[in-house]
């Protein structure tokens, strides 16, 4: 599938799901084929504690879903 991630690259990736996270100004990604997965990801992101995320610099989450080739 193809993702569009953040950072306006577009990359094919054998997985249906995206988590992309903002740490410290750079932009992570993590690559699921499994929705459940992917939410668990993204639920550590949007819902730990300020300390945790102060910790790891933790900016912005968001969950990409791909499309198809």
């Amino acid at each position: 599938m193809l993702f569009t991630l953040p950072t306006g690259r577009i990359v094919d990736k054998d997985a249906s799901y995206c988590v992309a996270v903002k740490c410290n100004g750079r932009w992570s990604h993590k690559f699921y084929k499994q929705a459940r997965a992917a939410i668990n990801e993204i639920s550590f992101a949007r819902e730990c504690t300020d300390a945790t995320k102060a910790y790891y610099g933790i900016e912005e989450s968001r969950l990409i879903k791909g499309n198809p080739a």
